[in-house]
């Protein structure tokens, strides 16, 4: 006895539109043999290809980009934190030690753009030569001025400063107390002044930015972590096995 066979090409069957131009059927008939004619597309459309899993290579520089990620996050979080302390001890400084970002360009010694690093001395131990922060109306941070002191004076027991602002440039006529002076020059780092004023002026927005970095740096060793469990123990394998090689040559 024959078997009847169930297996057909798609060449095979007839489609909708074949059966509809060959036949003529109701509204309801039509609608019927269109909604065949799209589920029998969809049975036998071709087998998606499924994705091709992620290589070893891949992997390992998905991770790398991942740590690269991580320590642009730890990069942006303590130059936000430092900036954010900066902020919060400036008015009166840690232990006489403040810190100024540099607003002009009339010293050499203390480029525009620079931080300035001053501690508080008492009025004998200021001297000509040194340089010195203050403001020229005691109390308003828009007068503060860094200069040379040139000259010290002695006014009834009261210490006062001629300064000026190059060695080679004339004096200032106005003379300076101890109550104006905010510090003595300690140390300057170059450029670091942009980089403060910078995270002062965005603060909130590299807050953003460094969070979204850590979570992408998150996103991608979740995905390589599931995609190549043993991805941490590649550099590890490496090593053991040359720690190995190494012990049968010596032997």
């Amino acid at each position: 006895m024959p078997r009847l066979s169930l297996k057909f090409k798609k060449e095979d069957i007839p489609t909708a539109d074949e059966l509809l131009s060959e036949t003529e059927l109701s509204p309801e008939g039509r609608a019927l043999v269109e909604e065949v004619g799209r589920l029998a597309d969809e049975l036998l459309a071709p087998e998606k290809e499924p994705a091709e899993p992620m290589t070893g290579r891949q992997a390992k520089n998905m991770r790398r980009a991942a740590n690269i990620l991580y320590i642009a996050t730890v990069a942006l979080s303590l130059l936000l934190g430092v900036t954010l302390l900066l902020n919060a001890f400036a008015p009166n400084g840690v232990m006489g030690v403040r810190f100024f970002v540099e607003l002009t360009d009339a010293m050499p010694q203390v480029p525009y753009g620079s931080l300035l690093i001053t501690v508080t001395r008492p009025s004998g131990r200021i001297n000509r030569g040194d340089i010195i922060t203050y403001y020229a109306l005691p109390g308003e941070p828009d007068t503060r001025l860094t200069r040379i002191v040139d000259e010290r004076l002695d006014n009834n027991g009261v210490p006062l400063f001629r300064t000026k602002r190059a060695a080679n440039a004339t004096p200032d006529s106005m003379l300076i107390n101890m109550t104006h002076i905010l510090g003595v020059k300690l140390g300057v780092i170059r450029y670091a002044g942009h980089v403060i004023s910078f995270m002062q002026t965005y603060a909130w927005g590299i807050a953003v930015l460094a969070g979204a970095l850590a979570v992408a740096a998150a996103v991608l060793r979740l995905w390589t972590g599931r995609e190549h469990p043993g991805i941490k123990t590649f550099r590890s394998r490496k090593k053991k096995r040359g720690k190995k090689g190494r012990v049968r040559n010596a032997a």
